[in-house]
C-alpha cells in the first residue's frame, strides 16, 4: 500500500496497471480495497486501477474523529492525489459506500470524471447507518452507548425481526457488521466524520445530463437494501443511464458485477 497524507489523514490506496486511463476503485461499508479486487480481471493493458482505503477502513487513517470530511477536505485528497500520481481525468467505480463516495467525487469533479459505474450505491436514498449522522451533536452520546453497549439494540432488533417490522437484510447487516467490539467502532467513527457528508443529487445529475457522463449503475434483483425503486427517480433523470440487474444479493454484488463485465469485454 502506499499513502497521499494531507493534515487530516493519511489515505491508503493500491495501484494495478501502468497506462493512461485511471479508474478509482471505493469499497462498501467495514470493507477494504482488497474486496474490489474482483474487478481488477476487466483491466486493459492501458489502465491504471487505483484501490482506495476508506477512512477507519483497511490502512487509511483520520487524525481526528471530531473534526468530520467535508467537500474541502475530500476536494483536497483527490485534487492532491491527482497531483500525487500525475493524471488528470478519471473513471470511477464504487460499491455500496463506495457509490457514494464516487458521487461526492463527481460532484467535486465533474470535468475530470469520465465514466460512473455505481454498484448498489448509498447516497441516493439514504441507508440507516448513515442517517444517523445527521441527527443533531447531542444524539451522538446515545448513539455511542448504542455502539459500545448493543445488547439493548440486538433484543430490539430480534423482537422487530421476528414479528416482520424489520427487512431480515437490515437485520442481517447489524448481527454481521456489530458482531465485535471493533466492528461496532469503525461503524461509530464512520458516522461521526463522514455520515454527514451526502452528494447533493440534483448537482450530480445537471452535471451527468449536460456532460452526458456514461453511468452504469449495477444493482442486485435480492437486495433488500439498496433497491431498483429506490433508486427509480435518480435514474429516471439521467437519459443515458445503463441499469444492469444481476441476480445475486447486496453482498454478491462485486463478484457478479466483475463477472458480468468480463463476459462483455469476450464478446468484444
Amino acid at each position: 500500500m502506499d499513502y497521499f497524507k494531507h493534515n487530516l489523514g493519511n489515505l491508503a490506496y493500491r495501484v494495478i496497471g501502468e497506462g493512461d486511463e485511471v479508474i478509482l476503485l471505493f469499497h462498501g461499508f467495514g470493507q477494504t480495497h482488497k474486496d474490489m479486487l474482483p474487478l481488477e480481471q476487466i483491466r486493459k493493458e492501458n489502465q491504471q486501477f487505483i484501490f482506495i482505503d476508506a477512512f477507519y477502513h483497511g490502512r487509511s487513517t483520520w487524525k481526528d474523529s471530531g473534526e468530520p470530511m467535508n467537500r474541502k477536505n475530500w476536494l483536497e485528497l483527490i485534487g492532491g492525489l491527482q497531483n500525487h500520481l500525475n493524471f488528470t481525468d478519471f473513471h470511477l467505480i464504487g460499491y455500496s459506500m463506495g457509490g457514494k463516495i464516487c458521487l461526492i467525487t463527481y460532484e467535486l469533479f465533474p470535468e475530470n470524471v469520465l465514466s460512473l459505474t455505481l454498484l448498489a450505491p448509498d447516497g441516493v436514498k439514504t441507508g440507516l447507518w448513515y442517517s444517523m449522522s445527521n441527527y443533531p451533536d447531542s444524539f451522538h452520546p446515545l448513539m455511542k452507548q448504542v455502539v459500545f453497549k448493543p445488547k439493548g439494540l440486538f433484543k430490539i432488533m430480534e423482537g422487530l425481526g421476528s414479528v416482520g417490522l424489520i427487512q431480515s437484510s437490515l437485520k442481517k447487516f447489524f448481527q454481521t457488521q456489530m458482531d465485535t467490539r471493533s466492528k461496532r467502532a469503525q461503524m461509530y467513527f464512520t458516522w461521526k466524520i463522514s455520515g454527514g457528508l451526502q452528494p447533493r443529487l440534483g448537482k450530480i445529475i445537471q452535471s451527468a445530463r449536460r456532460r452526458k457522463t456514461p453511468v452504469c449503475l449495477f444493482l442486485g434483483e435480492f437486495d433488500q437494501m439498496i433497491t431498483a425503486e429506490n433508486l427509480k427517480k435518480f435514474s429516471a433523470k439521467i437519459p443515458q443511464i445503463k441499469t444492469i440487474i444481476l441476480p445475486v444479493g447486496h453482498g454478491g454484488l462485486i463478484e457478479a458485477t466483475a463477472d458480468y463485465l468480463l463476459e462483455q469485454l469476450k464478446r468484444k
